[in-house]
């Protein structure tokens, strides 16, 4: 068969292939190149078959008892480190599996090396996880802070400005008062003066 021939026979072919159809058989199909389930991605992270499902919710429920996040953000940061720190058992796990039971060798060098490989970044994500979670909390509190702060300055301000008004309220006073008292002055040096002349 002519090259020609064979392109346009799997071109045929590959209209006629759809792939799986059904929840189920799209969830086998992204099983197809699990070798160690170590690769992260967390719109596919799973707990395999042969480890504990209880165990990771038990993990994860801990982490948010723990941290107890308060939003959305909190929320997907606190659930990344559960799994970063269940793909971190599962290669340390991994890794012991390497090791001849008898002699305590390592048996197969390349695979122990890719394991530690992915425990040394599980376990760093999840510490980056925490960090990225504690600078969140810190700079919600100091936007908080600097909101009470400016709300302090406004306060302050507007109780001088009331202060201000008050003031001179109290010198418009005084100085009618002032002007009044030497109006009446005027007026009784007046009548004394009048009082002397009639006497």
């Amino acid at each position: 068969m002519s090259t020609e021939k064979q392109i346009h026979a799997n071109r045929e072919n590959s209209q006629r292939s759809t792939g799986p159809v059904t929840d189920a058989g799209k969830a086998a199909v992204s099983l197809n190149r699990t070798t160690h389930g170590l690769n992260y991605n967390p719109d596919t992270f799973r707990v395999l078959a042969c480890e504990d499902q209880s165990q990771y919710d038990a993990l994860l429920k801990a982490l948010m008892e723990e941290q107890n996040p308060q939003d959305t953000t909190e929320t997907l940061l606190v659930t990344s480190m559960a799994q970063h720190r269940w793909l971190l058992d599962r290669a340390n796990r991994l890794q012991e599996s390497c090791f001849d039971q008898e002699t305590a060798k390592i048996s197969d060098q390349k695979l122990f090396s890719l394991y530690l490989r992915y425990a040394t970044t599980h376990e760093r994500a999840f510490h980056k996880c925490l960090n990225d979670l504690l600078k969140l909390r810190n700079h919600k509190i100091n936007q908080q802070n600097g909101f009470e702060s400016e709300k302090r300055k406004a306060d302050r301000h507007q109780s001088f400005l009331k202060n201000e008004v008050s003031h001179q309220r109290l010198q418009t006073v005084k100085a009618y008062m002032a002007e009044y008292n030497a109006g009446r002055q005027i007026e009784a040096d007046e009548i004394a003066k009048l009082a002397k002349q009639a006497a």
